[in-house]
């Protein structure tokens, strides 16, 4: 079985963390938080910032 996609995964972590995350566009490489957008290494970071998600994964 192949292993999830790591940005759904800090997706996921950062929504069962009370953060409201939000998909931009069809591609889905751009999410809203807030105000703000994030890339995908941005939505990244964020996640392993808060201990959501092991850094070496991507």
């Amino acid at each position: 079985m192949p292993d999830a996609d790591p940005i759904l995964e800090a997706v996921s972590a950062l929504r069962s963390d009370g953060v409201e995350v939000e998909p931009i566009g069809e591609e889905m490489d751009r999410w809203r938080i807030g105000d703000l957008t994030y890339s995908d290494g941005d939505l990244w970071r964020l996640a392993v910032s808060r201990g959501l998600v092991e850094e070496d994964k991507p």
